[in-house]
């Protein structure tokens, strides 16, 4: 039987932090510091930047990824997400979804299998799915 789950065209990321070289040594320091800072920039990146485990799941997704910082959202992504951030979207052909706020990527930990794991879930829980994984 096919699955009746609309196709994920597309992915948004939005992180609970500014753009720029400054905040991004901030959020260097509370890592480092072990003070809470944005929960999607600790799966994403690690002291040294971008996590290599990170990078091979984003591709693994099989759909584009786009990231924004909260700073630098459009408009359409901040009507839908406010200030509830980090936030994770899905864009479909019926617009866009949200399908992790702050609540469940506070969880998280950084755990990047978790999240993948979650957002396996939520995007079913909307009706959506991702292709099939090809990393396996």
């Amino acid at each position: 039987m096919p699955d009746a789950r609309r196709p994920i065209e597309r992915l948004i990321l939005v992180y609970g932090a500014d753009s720029g070289r400054l905040n991004a040594l901030v959020d260097s320091a509370r890592k480092l510091l072990r003070i809470k800072g944005c929960s999607l920039c600790a799966i994403t990146h690690g002291l040294a930047g971008e996590r290599s485990e990170w990078s091979e799941c984003r591709e693994a997704f099989g759909v584009p990824v786009e990231t924004y910082h909260r700073d630098e959202m459009p408009d359409d992504v901040a009507a839908l997400v406010g200030a509830a951030l980090p936030a994770v979207l899905a864009a479909d052909g019926d617009g866009l979804q949200l399908l992790m706020g702050p609540e469940v990527l506070d969880r998280l930990h950084g755990d990047i299998a978790d999240f993948r794991g979650r957002l396996v879930t939520h995007a079913a829980m909307k009706g959506l799915s991702l292709p099939p994984r090809t990393d396996t």
